[in-house]
């Protein structure tokens, strides 16, 4: 085989080896499963917001709003956005989402509660 070919083929090699490992890398992580949930009511903008929290060894693995009737679609956005920055920094001191304030600070304060009741 000619040695330019080989090169070529190997480099090929060696990319899709690297590029296989990036993809692999970038997948999320699997999602624990909730030893204990916990349930929890904050004010949203019109009316209260009900989460229920997941917790697995002392750590947020879950949060899902089980009632709120906020506005949709800018509210379910907001939901969404405070919920992953919560489970990020594994507390509520998160900042609140722009536009949808009061249903940002509403899933926070039904997630308070859920973990006062969880003894965290």
């Amino acid at each position: 085989m000619d040695s330019d070919l080989t090169k070529a083929l190997t480099a090929l090699g060696g990319l899709l080896v690297i590029s296989f490992i990036a993809i692999l890398l970038a997948l999320p992580a699997p999602r624990a499963e909730a030893a204990e949930t916990y349930t929890g009511t904050g004010d949203g903008y019109y009316a209260p917001i009900t989460v229920e929290v997941g917790i697995s060894e002392g750590k947020i693995v879950s949060i899902r709003v089980t009632e709120h009737e906020d506005t949709p679609g800018l509210a379910d956005s907001a939901i969404d956005t405070t919920i992953q920055r919560i489970i990020d920094a594994q507390n509520t001191d998160v900042d609140a989402v722009s536009g949808a304030t009061f249903t940002s600070f509403g899933v926070m304060d039904a997630v308070d509660e859920a973990l006062a009741k969880a003894g965290l």
